[in-house]
């Protein structure tokens, strides 16, 4: 008898669980749809607001009332057949100027040596002067993309978490399921 006892007293706090347990997963539910309904009708008062302002901007920017508003405000004129000018009477380009090379020049640097003077000590015994070593050529290897590995220290991107059947939802999850996130 006792263990019959035990039993039905076990078996009622199971089911006080699961009813709480429903009752929380449905408040939740309820809470989410109440929050995506307030969403979308802000989302249609904003694109009203916006539809109004495109409107009172349309009527705002007529050209007649600009028109209006500049022979009131400035001191326009219409353009007359007297200041208009012929492409051949503007002035010839200007060359383009080398600002660096005239400045190089300035100090006394030409373009083929416009390296930086470092005062040395003189050398004891004149030297012969060598002819400068060539400049040595860089060169790039590039390999196809099908080539190229990712390094082997690189994290592995971790997988995205899928929701439990059962568990409750967060609202991102909600709100994507419902269409309205992407």
């Amino acid at each position: 008898m006792k263990i019959a006892r035990i039993l039905n007293v076990v078996a009622l706090g199971a089911l006080v669980g699961a009813a709480v347990t429903v009752y929380r997963i449905k408040y939740d539910a309820t809470l989410h749809a109440e929050h995506a309904q307030k969403l979308k009708r802000e989302i249609t008062l904003e694109t009203d607001a916006i539809a109004t302002l495109k409107a009172e901007w349309a009527y705002l920017a007529r050209p007649d009332r600009v028109q209006a508003f500049a022979k009131q405000h400035l001191a326009l004129q219409p353009l007359g057949r007297d200041q208009t000018v012929l492409l051949a009477s503007l002035p010839a380009r200007p060359a383009p100027v080398d600002e660096i090379g005239n400045k190089l020049a300035a100090l006394g640097l030409s373009a083929e040596d416009a390296s930086i003077a470092v005062e040395a000590p003189p050398p004891a015994t004149p030297a012969v002067k060598k002819p400068p070593a060539p400049a040595k050529k860089a060169t790039i290897a590039v390999k196809p993309v099908a080539e190229l590995k990712a390094p082997a220290s690189r994290p592995q991107p971790k997988p995205l978490a899928t929701p439990k059947q059962g568990a409750p939802m967060n609202i991102t999850d909600f709100l994507k399921k419902m269409g309205l996130v992407r």
